[in-house]
């Protein structure tokens, strides 16, 4: 069965007040109405988007706890102990770890023998502080005083009380939303900016920006004792591991400054490549001369680092941030690139499969998508959940089996504007006690375990949540468009304008503009297919088009002219950058 799904071409709202105040920045007229569009969607100043000065960073005051989690680490570092690292799976827990690791021993003078690290396998133990986590944790030798968490911790109560049972003090760092039935009581401090109360002015900043913070107020509280001097290492070089995690968590890029200011300075860090992990990495994101962006990070980096966790074990990518020499970065980078390479094979047969299952649904007019994989991967199917919600415009929820243990199913939900998903959750769990066997997550994606037999129960009441919060929303996937483009502005100088506005990321989208043109020649390409290389003329010139996955037949024919919605960019070939026009739709 297929299911055609037309986007929605729209052009985005121009307020006039944003765009005066854009224009008064001495933009480019086109990047001040992109900038115009992003600040007024959000509710901020278009100069508030330009704020990259890290003295513009909010300070850890007002995180909760962060006083008593600060001072719970001092105690560890001037006593020696051993501190346990635990933390989530994927790349913001995973650069979480390196930070962390990095922060104690390189910049607060902690031995790292001194340190332990735990992360969960994701295909046997599950997400989270799980009870095989803990298992290993109180079965090391020696066992650690002190568990510092990263991304993890928010709804791991039981785990952390085992902990605590033992005489092991949990410090959790975590931005995961907050269960309705309360965080870990028994954690000596629980950091997590989504707490109710928080002081702390920016609940949208990731979980590797929150191990960061408690780096801050650790280093702060050692200097401000007189146990270690000011001239203890700026933590400012640990803003690539952040920025990385950042970008990887799609956090929001617009509400968030603190968000902006460490991915931009996090770009700086990676560039000037000090550490060896960043120079084993630059052969994998293209033309060594180009310079990095944020789709860099979220498209080269991010899923290389999610990938060992995926399938296999996630310190494969903490052991890789955290080498001391080329040779061992080299080795970590190419292991963790044939290991990107084998989970794309996998999710591209799971994402054909969940499609498939997916539209007699999505013809039947179902608001949600929960889709069951029998012969599924459990490290995967938040991506295919993604590529549905993606492509079908609705909430969607992809399960597998659950490796080790027979009868129960582990899902991963993804979800659109207007229905949040830990949110859903709660409520799916508070009217079907005992469904939900565990749970967690945020606004935009979460986890699930559940039995295999009550599945069609979920699916019900799934459906039921997304129909209530998305009653008379057009289904439909969106294109907005930012402005018309003439054709003497089509040149390098537009894309180079449109990169300082960045980072862009989620709630900063890329620009898309419109254009006419007269098309000269179609070119297919790609191993397989379906991409379409494009020569244009918008008028007088030729310009490079690239269209992916745009099909077997191009959308558009030799000769004609069309009007195409476009990204610029530069498409850089042996240390030299040429534009090209990403296209993403025609307008009919």
């Amino acid at each position: 069965m297929t299911v055609r799904m037309e986007p929605i071409i729209e052009d985005r709202v121009i307020d006039p007040g944003s765009l005066r105040a854009a224009q008064r920045l001495g933009l480019h007229p086109i990047v001040a109405q992109v900038l115009a569009h992003r600040a007024a969607a959000v509710g901020v100043e278009p100069d508030w988007l330009l704020d990259f000065s890290l003295h513009s960073l909010d300070p850890p005051e007002g995180l909760p706890d962060i006083d008593r989690a600060a001072d719970r680490v001092v105690q560890a570092i001037l006593g020696g102990e051993v501190i346990a690292l635990a933390t989530d799976a994927d790349s913001d827990g995973v650069n979480a770890h390196a930070v962390l690791t990095r922060g104690l021993a390189e910049h607060l003078g902690h031995p790292r023998e001194r340190i332990q690290h735990y992360i969960g396998l994701k295909l046997s133990e599950g997400y989270g502080l799980s009870d095989s986590v803990c298992d290993r944790i109180l079965a090391a030798h020696p066992r650690p005083a002190l568990v510092i968490t990263a991304d993890i911790g928010s709804s791991d109560g039981p785990r952390i009380e085992r902990l605590a049972a033992a005489g092991i003090d949990t410090v959790v760092t975590d931005h995961h939303g907050i269960p309705a039935t309360g965080g870990p009581v028994a954690a000596l401090a629980f950091v997590n900016p989504q707490r109710p109360g928080a002081g702390y002015p920016d609940p949208l900043i990731a979980g590797v920006m929150v191990a960061w913070l408690l780096l801050w107020a650790v280093r702060r509280r050692l200097i401000d004792g007189g146990h270690r001097t000011a001239g203890i290492p700026s933590l400012g070089a640990l803003f690539g591991w952040v920025a990385t995690g950042t970008v990887a968590d799609v956090v929001s890029l617009a509400r968030s400054r603190n968000n902006r200011i460490v991915v931009r300075a996090g770009i700086e860090r990676i560039e000037a490549a000090d550490y060896p992990c960043w120079r084993a990495l630059r052969g994998y994101l293209g033309d060594p001369a180009k310079p990095l962006t944020s789709q860099d990070l979220a498209f080269g980096i991010g899923p290389r680092l999610n990938a060992a966790g995926r399938l296999h074990d996630a310190m494969a990518g903490v052991r890789f941030l955290l080498a001391d020499s080329e040779e061992e970065a080299l080795t970590g980078a190419a292991l963790l690139d044939e290991t990107n390479i084998a989970r794309r094979a996998i999710e591209k047969s799971l994402t054909e499969e969940a499609m498939r299952l997916a539209r007699p649904h999505v013809a039947a007019g179902a608001a949600a998508l929960a889709v069951p994989l029998v012969e599924g991967h459990a490290g995967v199917h938040g991506i295919v959940a993604s590529r549905l919600m993606q492509s079908f415009a609705r909430p969607a929820a992809c399960f597998s089996p659950h490796p080790e243990s027979p009868g129960l199913l582990t899902g991963s939900c993804r979800s659109v504007d207007g229905v949040p998903m830990l949110e859903v959750l709660q409520h799916i769990d508070e009217a079907n006690p005992g469904l939900l066997l565990k749970y967690g997550g945020h606004a935009g994606a979460a986890g699930l375990t559940l039995e295999q037999g009550r599945f069609p129960e979920f699916e019900a009441a799934f459906e039921q949540e997304a129909a209530q919060r998305l009653q008379g929303a057009l289904l439909r996937p969106r294109i907005r468009v930012d402005g018309d483009v003439a054709s003497g502005d089509l040149a390098l100088e537009l894309v180079h304008a449109l990169e300082d506005i960045g980072p862009y990321g989620r709630e900063f989208p890329e620009a898309i503009l419109r254009g006419a043109f007269t098309v000269r020649r179609t070119r297919e390409v790609g191993k397989a297919g379906g991409h379409w290389r494009l020569t244009l003329d918008p008028g007088g010139q030729s310009v490079d088009g690239i269209w992916f996955n745009a099909g077997s037949s191009c959308p558009v024919t030799a000769g004609e002219t069309a009007v195409l919605l476009f990204t610029p960019e530069a498409n850089w070939w042996q240390g030299r950058p040429r534009l090209q026009l990403r296209i993403h739709a025609r307008e009919r």
